[in-house]
Protein backbone atom coordinates (compact mmCIF):
# COMPACT_ATOMS: atom_id res chain seq x y z
CA UNK A 1 0.00 0.00 0.00
CA UNK A 2 2.83 2.26 0.84
CA UNK A 3 4.21 1.93 -2.85
CA UNK A 4 0.56 2.35 -4.23
CA UNK A 5 0.68 5.60 -1.95
CA UNK A 6 3.57 6.92 -3.02
CA UNK A 7 2.84 6.88 -6.72
CA UNK A 8 -1.17 8.59 -6.09
CA UNK A 9 0.65 11.30 -4.26
CA UNK A 10 3.59 12.10 -7.15
CA UNK A 11 0.54 11.61 -9.54
CA UNK A 12 -2.25 13.81 -8.22
CA UNK A 13 -0.71 16.29 -5.77
CA UNK A 14 -1.48 20.19 -6.49
CA UNK A 15 1.27 21.88 -9.05
CA UNK A 16 2.91 23.30 -5.39
CA UNK A 17 6.87 23.09 -4.41
CA UNK A 18 7.07 19.55 -3.02
CA UNK A 19 4.85 17.22 -5.38
CA UNK A 20 6.93 19.30 -8.15
CA UNK A 21 10.10 18.19 -7.25
CA UNK A 22 9.14 14.41 -6.70
CA UNK A 23 7.01 14.84 -9.97
CA UNK A 24 10.15 15.63 -11.46
CA UNK A 25 11.57 12.23 -11.45
CA UNK A 26 7.79 10.57 -12.10
CA UNK A 27 9.83 8.90 -15.67
CA UNK A 28 12.26 7.20 -13.82
CA UNK A 29 9.82 6.17 -10.65
CA UNK A 30 7.73 5.01 -13.10
CA UNK A 31 10.38 2.33 -14.22
CA UNK A 32 11.61 1.89 -10.95
CA UNK A 33 7.29 0.44 -10.23
CA UNK A 34 7.49 -1.48 -13.36
CA UNK A 35 11.12 -3.47 -11.74
CA UNK A 36 9.45 -3.37 -8.76
CA UNK A 37 6.42 -5.24 -9.51
CA UNK A 38 8.22 -7.97 -11.95
CA UNK A 39 11.08 -8.01 -8.96
CA UNK A 40 8.08 -9.02 -6.64
CA UNK A 41 6.18 -11.34 -8.81
CA UNK A 42 9.21 -13.37 -9.48
CA UNK A 43 9.40 -13.79 -5.33
CA UNK A 44 5.61 -14.75 -5.85
CA UNK A 45 4.65 -11.39 -3.74
CA UNK A 46 1.78 -10.95 -5.40
CA UNK A 47 -0.06 -8.15 -3.38
CA UNK A 48 3.39 -5.96 -3.67
CA UNK A 49 3.62 -7.06 -7.38
CA UNK A 50 0.33 -5.80 -8.47
CA UNK A 51 0.61 -2.46 -6.36
CA UNK A 52 3.62 -1.48 -7.46
CA UNK A 53 2.19 -2.42 -11.44
CA UNK A 54 -0.83 -0.36 -10.45
CA UNK A 55 1.14 2.79 -8.88
CA UNK A 56 3.38 2.35 -12.19
CA UNK A 57 0.26 2.71 -14.72
CA UNK A 58 -1.01 5.78 -12.22
CA UNK A 59 2.22 7.62 -12.96
CA UNK A 60 2.42 6.69 -16.77
CA UNK A 61 -0.41 8.04 -17.66
CA UNK A 62 0.16 11.60 -16.14
CA UNK A 63 3.65 11.60 -18.51
CA UNK A 64 2.72 14.32 -21.17
CA UNK A 65 5.33 15.14 -23.38
CA UNK A 66 4.35 17.12 -26.56
CA UNK A 67 7.26 17.61 -28.15
CA UNK A 68 8.24 18.18 -32.26
CA UNK A 69 8.93 15.30 -34.16
CA UNK A 70 12.52 15.45 -35.90
CA UNK A 71 12.37 16.19 -39.54
CA UNK A 72 15.98 15.54 -41.00
CA UNK A 73 15.56 17.08 -44.89
CA UNK A 74 19.17 18.31 -45.79
CA UNK A 75 22.99 16.88 -45.38
CA UNK A 76 23.91 20.04 -43.18
CA UNK A 77 21.01 22.12 -41.24
CA UNK A 78 20.59 25.51 -41.11
CA UNK A 79 21.68 25.86 -38.21
CA UNK A 80 23.27 23.89 -35.36
CA UNK A 81 23.02 24.95 -31.69
CA UNK A 82 25.25 23.47 -28.51
CA UNK A 83 24.79 23.92 -25.53
CA UNK A 84 26.10 23.15 -22.12
CA UNK A 85 26.19 23.86 -18.05
CA UNK A 86 29.40 23.15 -17.55
CA UNK A 87 28.92 23.60 -13.65
CA UNK A 88 31.08 26.46 -12.38
CA UNK A 89 33.73 24.91 -9.96
CA UNK A 90 34.75 22.53 -12.81
CA UNK A 91 38.15 23.46 -14.34
CA UNK A 92 38.29 20.55 -17.29
CA UNK A 93 38.36 23.98 -19.93
CA UNK A 94 40.23 22.14 -22.29
CA UNK A 95 38.15 19.21 -22.72
CA UNK A 96 34.99 21.34 -22.94
CA UNK A 97 36.16 23.09 -25.49
CA UNK A 98 37.43 21.17 -27.64
CA UNK A 99 33.83 19.08 -27.90
CA UNK A 100 32.39 22.60 -28.75
CA UNK A 101 35.22 22.91 -31.75
CA UNK A 102 34.47 19.05 -33.04
CA UNK A 103 30.88 19.81 -33.11
CA UNK A 104 30.82 22.15 -35.42
CA UNK A 105 28.07 24.47 -34.35
CA UNK A 106 27.02 27.61 -35.52
CA UNK A 107 26.08 29.42 -32.23
CA UNK A 108 27.05 28.35 -28.12
CA UNK A 109 25.47 28.47 -25.56
CA UNK A 110 27.32 27.83 -22.20
CA UNK A 111 25.81 28.33 -18.61
CA UNK A 112 27.73 28.26 -15.01
CA UNK A 113 30.11 30.88 -16.74
CA UNK A 114 32.30 32.51 -13.80
CA UNK A 115 35.52 33.85 -14.41
CA UNK A 116 37.70 31.37 -14.89
CA UNK A 117 35.00 29.77 -17.30
CA UNK A 118 34.85 33.19 -19.33
CA UNK A 119 38.72 33.49 -19.76
CA UNK A 120 38.99 29.69 -21.00
CA UNK A 121 35.95 29.85 -23.25
CA UNK A 122 37.32 33.75 -24.93
CA UNK A 123 40.85 32.06 -25.24
CA UNK A 124 39.95 28.61 -27.00
CA UNK A 125 36.78 29.86 -29.10
CA UNK A 126 37.31 33.35 -30.16
CA UNK A 127 38.95 31.94 -33.52
CA UNK A 128 36.24 29.69 -34.89
CA UNK A 129 33.74 32.02 -32.60
CA UNK A 130 34.68 35.40 -32.96
CA UNK A 131 31.14 37.33 -32.09
CA UNK A 132 30.88 36.95 -28.69
CA UNK A 133 28.62 37.96 -25.87
CA UNK A 134 29.52 36.71 -22.22
CA UNK A 135 27.60 37.90 -18.43
CA UNK A 136 30.09 36.22 -15.93
CA UNK A 137 28.73 35.80 -12.65
CA UNK A 138 30.26 34.32 -9.70
CA UNK A 139 26.71 32.81 -8.42
CA UNK A 140 26.35 30.29 -10.95
CA UNK A 141 24.34 32.15 -13.33
CA UNK A 142 26.72 33.68 -15.73
CA UNK A 143 26.09 32.91 -18.81
CA UNK A 144 28.09 33.22 -22.30
CA UNK A 145 27.05 33.05 -26.28
CA UNK A 146 29.32 32.51 -28.71
CA UNK A 147 28.84 32.36 -32.72
CA UNK A 148 29.95 32.03 -36.10
CA UNK A 149 27.99 34.30 -37.25
CA UNK A 150 27.44 37.82 -36.62
CA UNK A 151 24.69 39.37 -34.70
CA UNK A 152 22.26 42.11 -35.65
CA UNK A 153 21.68 42.85 -32.30
CA UNK A 154 22.73 41.07 -28.80
CA UNK A 155 22.03 42.33 -25.30
CA UNK A 156 21.67 40.97 -22.07
CA UNK A 157 17.75 40.79 -20.70
CA UNK A 158 17.42 40.80 -16.73
CA UNK A 159 14.22 38.41 -16.06
CA UNK A 160 13.43 38.12 -12.37
CA UNK A 161 17.14 38.73 -11.52
CA UNK A 162 18.92 36.18 -14.04
CA UNK A 163 20.41 37.31 -16.96
CA UNK A 164 19.47 36.06 -20.54
CA UNK A 165 20.92 36.57 -23.79
CA UNK A 166 18.80 37.45 -26.23
CA UNK A 167 20.67 37.75 -30.01
CA UNK A 168 18.99 38.45 -33.25
CA UNK A 169 20.87 37.27 -36.38
CA UNK A 170 20.58 35.64 -39.86
CA UNK A 171 19.58 32.92 -41.36
CA UNK A 172 19.62 32.43 -44.86
CA UNK A 173 18.09 35.95 -45.22
CA UNK A 174 15.74 34.82 -42.99
CA UNK A 175 15.57 36.60 -39.14
CA UNK A 176 15.94 34.74 -36.37
CA UNK A 177 16.01 35.62 -32.52
CA UNK A 178 17.43 33.28 -30.30
CA UNK A 179 17.91 33.17 -26.33
CA UNK A 180 20.12 31.70 -24.15
CA UNK A 181 18.47 31.18 -20.73
CA UNK A 182 19.47 29.25 -17.45
CA UNK A 183 16.21 29.44 -15.21
CA UNK A 184 17.02 29.49 -11.25
CA UNK A 185 17.58 26.41 -9.80
CA UNK A 186 14.17 25.26 -7.61
CA UNK A 187 16.25 24.32 -4.37
CA UNK A 188 14.04 26.10 -2.01
CA UNK A 189 10.29 27.15 -1.97
CA UNK A 190 11.65 31.07 -2.64
CA UNK A 191 13.98 29.69 -5.43
CA UNK A 192 10.45 27.67 -6.77
CA UNK A 193 8.85 30.71 -7.27
CA UNK A 194 11.53 33.08 -8.57
CA UNK A 195 11.86 30.19 -11.49
CA UNK A 196 8.55 30.41 -12.18
CA UNK A 197 7.88 34.34 -12.55
CA UNK A 198 10.80 34.23 -14.77
CA UNK A 199 9.19 31.51 -17.03
CA UNK A 200 5.80 33.72 -16.92
CA UNK A 201 8.12 37.15 -17.54
CA UNK A 202 9.74 35.27 -20.60
CA UNK A 203 6.68 33.77 -21.93
CA UNK A 204 5.10 37.42 -22.10
CA UNK A 205 8.36 38.63 -23.62
CA UNK A 206 8.63 35.93 -26.21
CA UNK A 207 4.98 36.23 -27.06
CA UNK A 208 5.31 39.85 -27.97
CA UNK A 209 7.20 39.20 -31.41
CA UNK A 210 6.70 37.46 -34.64
CA UNK A 211 10.70 36.58 -35.40
CA UNK A 212 11.47 32.62 -35.58
CA UNK A 213 12.83 31.63 -32.29
CA UNK A 214 14.63 29.60 -30.76
CA UNK A 215 15.25 28.87 -27.13
CA UNK A 216 17.84 27.13 -25.53
CA UNK A 217 19.26 26.60 -21.84
CA UNK A 218 18.81 25.07 -18.55
CA UNK A 219 15.46 25.65 -17.72
CA UNK A 220 15.62 24.02 -14.23
CA UNK A 221 11.99 22.29 -15.06
CA UNK A 222 10.82 19.03 -16.55
CA UNK A 223 8.23 18.68 -19.53
CA UNK A 224 5.75 17.20 -17.65
CA UNK A 225 5.94 20.49 -15.23
CA UNK A 226 2.90 23.04 -15.55
CA UNK A 227 5.22 25.57 -15.38
CA UNK A 228 7.26 24.30 -18.57
CA UNK A 229 3.58 23.29 -20.13
CA UNK A 230 2.32 27.49 -19.02
CA UNK A 231 5.80 28.02 -20.71
CA UNK A 232 5.13 26.80 -23.70
CA UNK A 233 1.06 28.19 -23.85
CA UNK A 234 2.45 31.55 -22.95
CA UNK A 235 5.12 32.14 -25.47
CA UNK A 236 3.63 29.86 -28.42
CA UNK A 237 6.99 27.99 -28.62
CA UNK A 238 7.47 24.11 -29.28
CA UNK A 239 9.38 21.88 -27.26
CA UNK A 240 11.92 19.30 -28.93
CA UNK A 241 12.40 17.52 -25.83
CA UNK A 242 11.41 14.13 -25.94
CA UNK A 243 10.55 12.22 -22.77
CA UNK A 244 13.61 9.82 -22.24
CA UNK A 245 15.87 12.65 -22.92
CA UNK A 246 18.45 13.12 -20.00
CA UNK A 247 20.68 15.44 -18.63
CA UNK A 248 20.65 15.79 -15.17
CA UNK A 249 22.05 14.55 -12.90
CA UNK A 250 25.18 13.53 -15.30
CA UNK A 251 27.04 10.66 -13.58
CA UNK A 252 29.19 8.63 -15.69
CA UNK A 253 26.59 6.84 -18.07
CA UNK A 254 23.57 7.68 -16.04
CA UNK A 255 21.44 10.89 -16.21
CA UNK A 256 17.82 10.55 -14.85
CA UNK A 257 15.85 13.92 -16.22
CA UNK A 258 16.09 16.69 -19.13
CA UNK A 259 16.35 19.78 -17.20
CA UNK A 260 18.06 21.23 -20.46
CA UNK A 261 15.90 22.22 -23.35
CA UNK A 262 15.43 23.52 -27.00
CA UNK A 263 12.54 25.30 -27.92
CA UNK A 264 11.01 26.72 -31.33
CA UNK A 265 9.08 28.82 -32.79
CA UNK A 266 6.38 27.90 -35.65
CA UNK A 267 8.51 27.52 -39.15
CA UNK A 268 11.50 26.05 -37.06
CA UNK A 269 11.76 22.23 -37.43
CA UNK A 270 14.56 20.34 -35.28
CA UNK A 271 16.58 18.01 -38.03
CA UNK A 272 18.84 16.15 -34.82
CA UNK A 273 18.81 16.15 -31.39
CA UNK A 274 21.57 14.44 -29.40
CA UNK A 275 23.40 14.41 -25.54
CA UNK A 276 26.89 13.85 -24.72
CA UNK A 277 28.99 13.83 -22.09
CA UNK A 278 30.73 17.36 -20.38
CA UNK A 279 33.94 16.62 -18.61
CA UNK A 280 33.51 17.38 -15.13
CA UNK A 281 29.81 19.20 -15.33
CA UNK A 282 26.80 17.97 -13.55
CA UNK A 283 24.81 18.11 -17.32
CA UNK A 284 25.06 16.93 -20.35
CA UNK A 285 25.14 18.93 -23.31
CA UNK A 286 23.03 19.37 -26.09
CA UNK A 287 23.53 19.76 -29.90
CA UNK A 288 20.31 20.42 -32.07
CA UNK A 289 20.20 20.84 -35.41
CA UNK A 290 17.41 22.97 -36.81
CA UNK A 291 16.36 23.83 -40.33
CA UNK A 292 14.33 27.25 -40.75
CA UNK A 293 11.50 27.85 -43.28
CA UNK A 294 11.64 31.34 -45.29
CA UNK A 295 8.22 31.96 -43.96
CA UNK A 296 9.41 30.99 -40.77
CA UNK A 297 7.77 33.50 -37.88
Amino acid sequence: MALLTLAVVIAFSPDAYVPMLARSFIVPSTILALFISLFAAFRKRWWVAQAALLGCGIMAVQIQVPHVALLPAKDRPDIRVFHMNVLQPNAAFEEAIAQVLQSDADLVSVQEVGPDWARALRDGLLQQYPFVHMEPRTNCYGIALFSKRPFRLVRTITVAGAPFIEAFLDVDDVPVRLLSVHATSPISYGHFRRRNEQLIRLGDHLADGDTATIVVGDLNTVPWDQAFMRFCSRSGLRSTTPMMQRTWPSIGPLALIPLDHVLVSSGISPAALRTSVIAGSDHRALITDLNIAHHAR
